[in-house]
């Protein structure tokens, strides 16, 4: 393949570049941290950066990427700090958000990652983070999946005053990355450059199908993930505490987010 088409296609997504894979998730992604970005200022930390795919979402913030080592990411732009999620190179107290999408579910204790975020936040500070429900399992690290009440639970265990909900895709969006998944197994090997723009036409056929389905009914309590704003429960007084909204979805024309690839 040409270096033009390699780099086309190693581009980060966008909101309508359906003929890359994962798009039917990504771009809903793109949706829902548009609704909670208000949240988001200061310094903010991106835990399990891979290739800062939504740095551009976030506006008149100081962006960090942290990631591994041995990330599976090399390309531009590398992250600025190389650490483990669960041992993060910071005082307590210095970052004003923390920012970790399609991260926890790679943790074999994710709530350790959750106690860290705790501790490096400000009093004030916010964390914006996605727990993956459903999706194809991506082999060989990939361990945990969890529901709504279960995200709670975690952020509660670890300190944390859930503020906001986003549920991201549902079940037909669940079926479109199944298809999807399964082209890009062929996608592989000498063979393709062959098989290559067949595979993304059939991307681009499959998402948009498969994505106008899901916004027919979106069931809360079966998605693909959520997106959940919270913040330290210090900082929350007995007045002003309050359970977390119930999860509803966005109107068809704004979107609901989604769980998604670091690509």
């Amino acid at each position: 393949m040409s270096g033009a088409w390699r780099s086309a296609t190693r581009r980060p997504h966008g909101k309508w570049s359906v003929w890359k894979y994962g798009w039917i998730v990504h771009h809903r992604v793109i949706d829902a941290l548009e609704r909670v970005r208000g949240h988001a200022r200061g310094l903010l930390l991106d835990v399990g950066c891979g290739a800062k795919p939504f740095a551009g979402v976030f506006r008149g913030v100081t962006y960090l990427g942290c990631d591994l080592v041995a990330s599976p990411f090399p390309e531009d732009p590398r992250p600025e700090v190389l650490a483990r999620a669960e041992m993060l190179p910071f005082r307590d107290g210095s970052i004003d958000t923390v920012f970790c999408i399609s991260t926890l579910n790679y943790l074999p204790e994710p709530v350790r990652m959750l106690e860290e975020a705790h501790r490096v936040l400000r009093r004030d500070g916010a964390v914006i983070v996605e727990f993956l429900q459903m999706a194809p399992p991506d082999q060989p690290d990939d361990y945990l999946r969890f529901t709504r009440a279960g995200a709670l639970e975690l952020l509660r265990r670890a300190g944390l005053e859930p503020l906001e909900c986003v549920p991201i895709g549902g079940l037909w969006a669940r079926v479109g990355l199944s298809a999807i998944h399964r082209l890009k197994s062929w996608n592989r090997g000498p063979t393709r450059v062959l098989t290559e723009l067949p595979v993304r036409a059939l991307y681009a056929a499959l998402q948009l199908v498969f994505d106008a389905l899901d916004r027919v009914r979106l069931d809360p309590d079966e998605v693909l993930a959520h997106v959940i704003v919270a913040r330290p429960m210090e900082a929350t007084s007995p007045l002003t505490a309050r359970a977390v909204p119930p999860a509803t979805a966005a109107a068809p024309d704004r979107g609901t987010g989604g769980a998604t690839t670091r690509s």
